[in-house]
């Protein structure tokens, strides 16, 4: 296993695919929009790799979130001044406050992962835990201890 890490460019594009950002598997912790594994389950890396994490990721939600209604209000002003028509700049900024979230939740996971990861590489326990959660998941059914989800 390897204990490098790829350049943040390329971490980066990775999360934008909703790869995972240190192997570029598609098989990432991402399973539906709004479900997530616990991990990759091709080099096993956690996307919770401390307590809070999902504050990074709500975080960046938020900013980009903002950043799109400011847009949509400058844009909206501009193109509209003097006369603003108020309730239809209202709904379209409602519903870009309504959708926005959901349409970034699961880049905003896998990008603050690259992030996290470039800042804070993974130490060697946690690349072994990595390497042996993949080994466990590799390993044949009838060698895996069945857990009240398997039933």
């Amino acid at each position: 296993m390897t204990t490098t890490l790829p350049g943040l460019p390329r971490m980066f594009g990775r999360a934008l695919a909703l790869r995972c950002p240190r192997c570029g598997s598609r098989r990432t912790f991402v399973r539906r929009w709004f479900g997530k594994h616990d991990r990759c389950r091709t080099c096993g890396i956690r996307w919770r790799r401390e307590e809070g994490s999902e504050l990074g990721a709500l975080t960046m939600n938020t900013i980009l979130t903002f950043g799109a209604l400011a847009v949509g209000m400058a844009i909206a002003f501009v193109a509209t001044s003097p006369d603003i028509p108020v309730v239809p700049v209202v709904l379209v900024l409602g519903a870009i406050a309504i959708v926005m979230p959901i349409v970034i939740y699961p880049f905003t996971y896998t990008v603050w992962l690259a992030f996290d990861l470039r800042v804070h590489p993974p130490d060697p326990a946690e690349l072994a835990d990595a390497a042996a959660a993949v080994a466990g998941a590799a390993a044949p059914a009838g060698e895996r201890v069945r857990s009240s989800e398997d039933a």
